[in-house]
């Protein structure tokens, strides 16, 4: 257990020297506790980067498909989950989320990608999503940042997830509760 531990930390520490998102430590305890709560098995992750939030959550036995557009993480993705031995529990796939079709059904659909198209994201994929299933999201908070104190590019990101908080909130086919745990988690549920 001790080198499990250890691969985590070290993959921790190579995400924060080498400025790759990856989710916190307070989310990674929530999406965590989620996974066992409603006895998760099967997982559809977008956004993987360097593997690090499906190795945490192949841990619990779970089979994962992750998404991942960016060929330098997907390469770091696979050399990662080799190394952790959970190649049987972790398929990424090289491909534009948007654009892939995925053929299956989850129990959970974890969103942690370009926040700008979460909206898209979440539209695309709830249909892979079984009926008890929920989807989560990361980032909603975006690190707290005051949206009259960032550059213009920010503010625009900043107003799309936003917008992305107004539509889980006005939502009819799903319940939501964003809480402030991390950088600002959300779960939906099918009313």
């Amino acid at each position: 257990m001790k080198t499990k531990k250890n691969f985590i930390y070290n993959l921790k520490e190579f995400a924060i020297k080498n400025d790759v998102p990856i989710i916190n430590d307070e989310g990674l305890a929530f999406l965590l506790e989620l996974i066992t709560k409603y006895n998760v098995k099967h997982i559809l992750e977008i956004g993987t980067a360097i593997g690090y939030s499906a190795i945490n959550m192949a841990n619990l036995d779970t089979k994962i498909i992750t998404v991942e557009r960016d060929y330098f993480m997907y390469n770091e993705a696979l050399k990662n989950i080799k190394e952790a031995n959970l190649e049987e529990n972790i398929q990424v796939l090289y491909a534009d989320a948007l654009e892939v079709e995925i053929n299956h059904t989850f129990d959970l659909i974890f969103i942690d990608a370009a926040k700008a198209q979460y909206q898209k994201f979440f539209e695309k994929f709830k249909f892979n999503l079984n009926p008890q299933g929920i989807i989560v999201c990361d980032n909603l908070n975006f690190h707290n940042l005051d949206i009259n104190e960032v550059s213009r590019g920010t503010r625009q990101l900043l107003k799309k997830i936003q917008k992305f908080k107004d539509f889980l909130k006005e939502n009819e086919e799903f319940e939501t509760i964003i809480y402030d745990i991390g950088d600002g988690i959300s779960v939906s549920k099918r009313r």
